[in-house]
């Protein structure tokens, strides 16, 4: 299962090469749980993050679109075999990429994250007097009194 809070965490503090990475990681989530539409999803995103302007950029665009035009045939299959198939070389095919990614990432990981530098946000739940769990999220604004 994909766990949206871990993702969403990470995707706030991410620079431009571990967005790519987190959306590789989704990709083979949703594989996992063999949500095509999600995976397709999340490789349409990769298709427009593409800087074209950097030649490299059409390489990947034309691996992308194969991947999208074997999920959708996998999609709309009623063969459980072909659906395997597919999955399996859109998984080896994103593994083999996401390594690369990894590397890139590691490489740039002195970039500052694309949402800029925000102030903490500390989130949990808090319990009222009536028992009910409410959430509670602390922006870092220093409200009140300081002792």
């Amino acid at each position: 299962m994909v766990n949206r809070d871990d993702y969403t965490l990470r995707i706030s503090k991410a620079n431009p090469a571990e967005l790519v990475v987190i959306n590789f990681e989704l990709v083979l989530a949703f594989l996992d749980v063999g949500d095509i539409e999600k995976t397709k999803n999340a490789v349409e995103q990769l298709m427009r993050s593409l800087n074209f302007e950097i030649s490299l950029a059409h390489d990947f665009f034309d691996v992308y679109r194969y991947v999208n035009e074997r999920l959708v045939i996998a999609q709309f299959s009623q063969d459980e075999v072909l659906i395997k198939e597919v999955i399996s070389e859109v998984r080896e095919l994103m593994e083999t990429l996401l390594v690369g990614w990894k590397d890139v990432e590691k490489q740039v990981a002195d970039l500052p994250p694309v949402a800029g530098e925000g102030p903490a946000v500390y989130s949990g739940l808090t319990y009222s007097k009536n028992g009910t769990a409410d959430e509670y999220i602390d922006d870092g604004d220093k409200k009140g009194y300081m002792a």
